[in-house]
């Protein structure tokens, strides 16, 4: 139909329809540009908070040991950070437990844990010799003799606080008393061995939200960044245990081995 043929009435009918048509076009424009531009605004938004959080200093949390042994996690600022003996002892003890318990059970989940407690340079070196043997291979293969191991006691022979850096670190020493028990199940000769771990260390809670960006369960295995930089391992005395007596009367008196059986762990920071 051409627009000559048109009646007045159709021609603005004809008009209508298209004013109609291009209001909705453009609407619908406008309303995709406002939606583009508002989520570009919140596009920026959201980078901008990502790099914001990015710089945000990292928030150390703390585990409190208290008079009952109990762990409790409190978050204070460093300057106020105040290390306990108790604290220590607790988690030498762990290490200690981690270290010396060698048993199939055990040793591919529990032993590599006692890595997280030493310095960087001597758990790169007990890794290398611990992979160099196969270790794991051949505590599972039944090849190296198992044991359990008793802690004694912890004593804290010295403790000290300095501020490097702007992070509180306490140094100190300590002995740790250790048994180590190779029983009947478990050895062609069944003792128990006693010896004294001679210990150095310092405690960094500032440096362990930095190590479990890399180990995540560091956090929760040494949470104050116990760090050992130096040990020394001296065995005191062996006790035979009676194959045939009973878990409790199975020891007998102590027998003390020569000074050349003391083994000495050390490493310059």
């Amino acid at each position: 139909m051409k627009i000559d043929s048109l009646t007045p009435e159709q021609v603005l009918l004809t008009d209508e329809i298209a004013n109609e048509k291009y209001v909705g076009l453009y609407a619908e424009r406008k309303l995709s540009r406002l939606v583009i531009a508002t989520e570009s605004a919140l596009l920026l938004g959201c980078f901008a908070v990502i790099v914001s959080l990015a710089q945000r200093p990292v928030v150390n949390r703390y585990v409190r040991i208290d008079e009952m042994s109990r762990a409790q996690a409190i978050q204070y600022s460093d300057l106020n950070y105040s290390p306990r003996e108790g604290e220590v002892r607790t988690y030498l003890t762990d290490w200690a437990n981690y270290r010396y318990t060698i048993n199939r059970e055990t040793i591919s989940k529990k032993y590599p844990m006692n890595y997280y407690f030493l310095s960087t340079q001597l758990s790169n070196q007990y890794m290398a010799d611990d992979n160099a043997v196969h270790l794991v291979s051949q505590v599972l293969a039944n090849q190296i003799e198992q044991s359990d191991v008793e802690i004694d006691g912890v004593t804290i022979t010295s403790m000290s606080q300095e501020t490097v850096k702007g992070a509180v670190i306490a140094r100190g020493t300590a002995l740790v008393s250790i048994t180590r028990i190779y029983s009947p199940r478990n050895s062609r000769q069944p003792r128990k061995e006693h010896w004294v771990l001679s210990v150095t260390y310092y405690l960094n809670p500032a440096q362990v939200s930095l190590a479990a960006q890399t180990f995540p369960q560091f956090e929760t295995v040494n949470p104050l960044g116990l760090t050992i930089t130096e040990f020394h391992e001296n065995r005191l005395s062996v006790e035979p245990i009676d194959p045939t007596a009973s878990p409790q009367t199975g020891a007998v008196s102590g027998v003390t081995v020569p000074a050349a059986n003391a083994r000495t762990v050390e490493v310059s920071r």
